[in-house]
């Protein structure tokens, strides 16, 4: 709807998510997530290609803060979670997120 995600190419979320990852927003995001968290780009790029897989194995459901609980996912896995959070939360109607460690 608002065109962040193009839809002439594979479908599916992660083929758009995928498409994203290769904009100059998502780029410098995830550079200062890297940065942020001690990490190394040639680390945490890998990551992008199955986020959606492994992000959608660990959601709980529907909530309205998604929260990444880091003992759910490597910390290059929440540097490109946090990227692309990041970079909705800007868009109209953008959903609010947090990190935080699972309270048992």
């Amino acid at each position: 709807m608002i065109k962040k995600i193009a839809t002439d190419g594979p479908p599916g979320v992660q083929a758009g998510l995928d498409a994203l990852a290769q904009t100059p927003e998502f780029t410098q995001v995830l550079q200062e997530e890297v940065t942020a968290r001690n990490l190394v780009l040639e680390d945490v790029t890998p990551c992008i290609s199955s986020i959606y897989y492994h992000a959608s194995k660990r959601a709980p459901g529907n909530d309205p803060i998604i929260t990444i609980y880091t003992e759910d996912h490597s910390m290059e896995q929440r540097a490109v979670l946090a990227a692309f959070l990041r970079i909705q939360r800007r868009w109209p109607h953008g959903l609010g997120w947090r990190e935080a460690k699972r309270i048992r």
